[in-house]
């Protein structure tokens, strides 16, 4: 992964969604602040990092979240989301004298400080396991490179501000994870463009890690303005897939998933669980024609098969390693929909 890329992973939690109004932007929330303070630094002089207090920090985010709508307000009674602000200096796992499994372990609990689900998640599945473990290193190749160097980061979450208030209850209803390089960067000097980039995200779901560029650079070019006649006769309607034709709820047995149970839903925001490892993941499913893709995003997993009536047949691939795979359409829904638990909506 370039180290220039700001990496980021924001979540949403307890049934918490954003209100768009009729211009397309969100509705307004207020939002006070909170001190997390540093979770982790380096144990070398950072003159970038060293200085940078919450204060700086929280003055630095409060542009980017006034983009998004979100703000400030130093009224307890009218404050919807307390905002808590942790930031840190991750040392990378190439800076340690001993190697080997201590080094997994640093790179594990970097990955899940900073938001790379996917890579936290495919070490653990390598842990023990030489040749296996190759094929799983080699599939997060870029994402554990960058994890072996040192990183910035910041945590932003969201809780129910009136909750913690009244009820002295703790309600977390978004987190947002987003961390740069420290390789030829700056903490103080590259805030600014990192929460900028990551303020896309606040308060939003990104079904795993995204990156982004912290300096985007471009040229548009606009020529001559002509009009024309509504042309939307003329879209290929076939690339619009009709993901409601295969709506509903598919079981199947595979090795490695083994009992399975796909949701999917008319949008195509589906979600996958595994129930012997008691997993559920979201997922977006794609039909063009009777072949049909299901992906996960910021998870390496993939199935590709093709539709024929009440059955999909084709193949199921997690970290490189592919296996045969038959899904049944059910005829009585799961008792939980399998979206919602992804979600964390489900009880």
């Amino acid at each position: 992964m370039s180290e220039r890329l700001t990496a980021v992973n924001s979540k949403q939690f307890n049934g918490y969604t954003r209100t768009r109004l009729t211009d397309g932007s969100f509705q307004q929330e207020t939002y006070a602040f909170g001190n997390g303070g540093v979770l982790t630094e380096s144990s070398q002089i950072d003159p970038t990092f060293d200085p940078v207090d919450f204060e700086t920090i929280a003055q630095i985010i409060a542009d980017p979240l006034a983009g998004q709508n979100y703000v400030f307000s130093s009224d307890p009674k009218k404050t919807k989301l307390l905002i808590m602000v942790f930031w840190g200096f991750a040392s990378g796992a190439r800076n340690m004298i001993d190697g080997g499994g201590d080094q997994d372990s640093l790179a594990i609990f970097n990955a899940s400080l900073m938001g790379f689900d996917a890579e936290a998640r495919a070490l653990e599945h390598a842990s023990g396991a030489y040749f296996m473990g190759h094929i799983i290193r080699e599939a997060h190749a870029s994402e554990l490179s960058a994890l072996e160097g040192s990183r910035y980061y910041v945590i932003l979450r969201a809780f129910d501000f009136q909750a913690a208030r009244k009820d002295k209850r703790l309600n977390l209803l978004w987190e947002t994870r987003f961390s740069l390089s420290e390789r030829r960067h700056s903490f103080y000097g590259d805030l600014p463009k990192m929460a900028e980039t990551a303020a896309t995200y606040f308060g939003q779901d990104t079904n795993g890690m995204v990156k982004d560029f912290t300096v985007r650079q471009g040229t548009v070019r606009i020529g001559e303005l002509i009009d024309v006649e509504d042309l939307s006769d003329m879209v290929d309607q076939s690339s619009r897939p009709a993901v409601s034709s295969i709506a509903g709820d598919w079981r199947g047995v595979t090795q490695g998933f083994k009992r399975l149970f796909l949701h999917i839903d008319t949008t195509g925001e589906s979600s996958i669980e595994n129930t012997d490892r008691n997993e559920t993941l979201r997922c977006r499913v794609e039909l063009n024609g009777g072949d049909v893709t299901v992906t996960s995003p910021g998870w390496d997993l993939i199935i590709r098969g093709k539709v024929n009536g009440e059955h999909i047949t084709g193949s199921i691939s997690e970290y490189g390693i592919t296996n045969t795979l038959e899904l049944v359409r059910t005829e009585k829904p799961r008792e939980q929909g399998l979206v919602e638990k992804a979600l964390g909506q489900g009880k």
